[in-house]
């Protein structure tokens, strides 16, 4: 099971004030002649980036994941190193089946932010059977951030067992049991070669 939708760390609070103002950030974005020529300031940008990516989330709570796509994409053209546009278009195509454009999303939204979670247990996911040792490092690093995550131990410890390292794999596995204990019931992935 890979990771739902990222949501920023910095948006809630954002996201709620405007929610109750009502703002609307961005009108039409198509080449009308009364677009104001000025660069738009650095918070105007952050707080459209911050509209646009809480759309998305919307847009993909809804259903609507090509709207959710462009939005996104959106994000991008005014932030290239949002992370979590990036995330969540990654997200999008792996749920599409696109797995080598999903691997180059996450890819990019832990270049952007190298501790976000869910980018690093999800390109483990995708990577595991090319690469069970690099899915194995992106595991301990999702621990490392955050280290009560169940999931992440399980799956570190499954891939710890197959890679041979028994009494690692043991400890973790444990440990996303005693952190989870319906992880007891969970059936170890296979893995390719």
């Amino acid at each position: 099971m890979h990771r739902r939708p990222a949501l920023p760390r910095r948006l809630p609070l954002r996201l709620v004030a405007l929610a109750l103002g009502g703002a609307v950030l961005l009108g039409g974005c198509g080449g009308g002649e009364d677009e104001p020529t000025a660069e738009p300031s650095a918070s105007q940008s952050t707080s459209a980036v911050d509209q646009l990516v809480s759309d998305g989330l919307a847009q993909l709570e809804a259903g609507d994941l090509d709207k959710a796509g462009r939005t996104f994409e959106a994000v991008l053209l005014i932030e290239p190193d949002n992370a979590y546009a990036h995330y969540n278009l990654g997200f999008l195509a792996q749920q599409r089946g696109d797995k080598a454009t999903a691997i180059g999303e996450y890819t990019d939204a832990i270049s952007s932010d190298p501790e976000m979670a869910p980018a690093l247990y999800n390109l483990g996911l995708l990577t595991e059977n090319a690469d069970l040792d690099a899915s194995v490092d992106l595991y301990r690093r999702v621990l490392a951030v955050k280290p009560d995550d169940a999931a992440t131990h399980m799956r570190l410890g499954f891939a710890l067992r197959h890679l041979g390292h028994e009494a690692e794999a043991k400890e973790s596995l444990a440990k996303g049991v005693d952190l989870d204990p319906a992880m007891a019931d969970v059936t170890p992935p296979t893995y390719a070669g």
